[in-house]
């Protein structure tokens, strides 16, 4: 048993059960787990603990607390959708990814490995230099697009843009991903 659930039972008796057995949780008023002051603790329900932690941004321990709950995955994966997360979803800002820098696998490669992987990105270019110019020539022309969402405020909070909705449009149209259209008029895509 954690130390502050011991406090607690110490100062004030056994800790209560909600009406579908799940045991109350201790809530550190200050956010600070090693602050075990009996000041700082409050007993609440997991409810009320998950309710309190949603409003302070904190989705990380939200989604801990639901676990608890025992709700159902796709409910649990919702929690953080559109919000931003820190130290999720990947390595620290600046560090070198593992294919690139001073040890990259590209630097790796001997001169017929590097002509093997040339040849293969060949093959992988999904549009062709020619079609590529004319889509990066299009979407400077500023070709009308048939979209309402255009300068509509989206679920994740952004405007939705006349680039995104022409990356989708072209997506559809050459049956590629979108992404892939962005990166196109971005000038991101290596044509060989």
């Amino acid at each position: 048993m954690k130390n502050y659930k011991k406090i607690w039972i110490k100062n004030y008796g056994d800790i209560p059960k909600d009406e579908f057995g799940r045991s109350y949780e201790i809530h550190h008023k200050d956010g600070d787990h090693n602050n075990n002051c009996i000041d700082n603790l409050m007993c609440i329900t997991i409810q009320e603990h998950y309710d309190i932690h949603y409003k302070q941004g904190d989705y990380g321990a939200c989604v801990m607390i639901a676990k608890r709950m025992a709700l159902p995955p796709d409910y649990i994966s919702n929690i953080q959708k559109g919000k931003k997360r820190p130290g999720v979803g990947g390595v620290k800002k600046g560090t070198t990814p593992w294919n690139k820098g001073l040890f990259g696998y590209s630097l790796i490669l001997s001169e017929e490995g590097k002509q093997k992987k040339l040849e293969a990105s060949k093959k992988n270019n999904k549009i062709s230099d020619i079609l590529a110019d004319e889509i990066k020539k299009e979407f400077e022309s500023k070709p009308s697009i048939d979209d309402p969402r255009i300068g509509k405020k989206q679920q994740n909070g952004k405007i939705f843009s006349y680039e995104r909705a022409f990356c989708l449009e072209y997506a559809r149209r050459y049956k590629v991903s979108d992404q892939y259209i962005y990166r196109i008029i971005k000038n991101k895509v290596k044509h060989v």
